[in-house]
């Protein structure tokens, strides 16, 4: 899992890089967030068979709050994502290719040039499981993301970071990801963090 972890960095990094050369950046632009403290992790999710018909919650409606998000499907599907128009559609698992999903921080750093993929999960249905490895690649918990200067020909295309109050994007990489978390798992955190989810900060 480990060599695993440290073979999906590496791609995604250089995933990164090549976004930031394409944004007018050096390609090594965004590093200085990426040594031993970087919160980058991998996990192995188990989405059981649903319970119930009308019990299909995998994971809620969300975006990923780091940079970037590489995901490796297996042949079941249930991710979906939402379009502008909000329309949801189906992410089709395709052989032998991988998932990325821009994260929050992107969206940040390029005022909306890039947008964060709003995402969720559905659970298989009766007798099925469903299996995925995503790996999230995010700065230092103590990172402040600060607004690239984009050339004249991109910043003129840039959309401005997305305004939605129940889901507004924080420059502090750490704030953000708390938030985050809370907001992708509503029923674990309704479950075992009611408390915070009571602080006025939880909601913003």
């Amino acid at each position: 899992m480990l060599r695993w972890q440290a073979e999906a960095l590496r791609v995604s990094r250089e995933v990164l890089r090549a976004l930031a050369a394409a944004l007018g950046q050096d390609e090594g632009y965004f590093d200085q967030w990426f040594d031993d403290e970087a919160a980058v992790h991998v996990k192995i999710v188990h989405y059981p068979p649903r319970a119930a018909e009308d019990a299909d919650q995998g994971v809620g409606a969300h975006k990923d709050y780091g940079y970037l998000a590489l995901l490796q499907q297996d042949e079941v599907g249930g991710l979906q994502v939402q379009r502008e128009d909000g329309v949801w559609i189906d992410a089709v698992p395709v052989p032998d290719a991988f998932v990325f999903n821009i994260g929050e921080m992107l969206e940040i750093a390029t005022q909306g040039y890039l947008k964060a993929t709003q995402h969720r999960v559905v659970s298989p249905r009766s007798g099925v499981h469903r299996y995925s490895i995503p790996f999230f690649l995010g700065p230092r918990l103590d990172a402040v993301v600060e607004p690239l200067h984009l050339p004249e020909e991109l910043a003129a295309l840039s959309r401005g970071v997305t305004d939605d109050p129940d889901n507004p994007l924080l420059a502090a990489f750490g704030e953000n990801a708390v938030v985050g978390w809370l907001r992708s798992h509503p029923r674990v955190a309704e479950r075992w963090w009611s408390d915070v989810l009571a602080e006025p900060e939880a909601g913003r």
